[in-house]
């Protein structure tokens, strides 16, 4: 039996859409979206929901990727300034029960492959983290800012004030 070619499957990318109505509102619902734009999704929510030790709160991972979810799967225009004040905008697609239709009108599958890889990346970034290499890595990162910390005092201390302001602290150092 000969081997069937991928051209004669005739694949195509299909779009659909599923119509909600919400407030009396109609709101076209993606059932699928691109694994680039998945991807792109995930590493948005990463960013978005980790401090600056890369620590990721879980109660914002889920407000992100609730916010994510809107932004990628429907067709509902958001302003530039409602984005700013995201937690109110979180609140209202909560409590008024929008994100819950959002939701349940995604296939099961598609959601839940986007929050399975997102929780995964989670767990390999800890892991890299907290690795030999991972460490090494931070603090190779963390000497060569104070290296450079080290290079701009000495550039500071070549100068006449760098030297004055040297002098005057150490005098009253004793």
């Amino acid at each position: 039996m000969a081997k069937p070619t991928l051209n004669k499957l005739k694949l195509t990318q299909k779009d659909p859409v599923k119509i909600i109505t919400f407030n009396e509102q109609e709101i076209e619902i993606k059932q699928y979206i691109s694994i680039q734009d998945k991807l792109t999704m995930i590493s948005e929510v990463l960013a978005l929901a980790a401090d600056d030790n890369k620590f990721y709160n879980p109660g914002k991972l889920d407000m992100f990727f609730a916010l994510k979810v809107i932004d990628y799967y429907t067709n509902l225009s958001i302003t530039e300034k409602q984005r700013e004040n995201f937690i109110k905008l979180y609140d209202d697609f909560m409590s008024s029960g929008f994100y819950t239709e959002v939701f349940h009108a995604i296939p099961e599958d598609e959601v839940g492959y986007v929050y399975t890889v997102m929780k995964e990346s989670i767990e390999q970034i800890y892991k890299y983290q907290n690795s030999a290499y991972g460490i090494l890595d931070a603090m190779n990162t963390d000497y060569s800012n104070l290296n450079f910390d080290a290079q701009e005092i000495a550039q500071k201390l070549q100068n006449k004030e760098g030297i004055e302001l040297l002098n005057n602290v150490m005098s009253k150092l004793g």
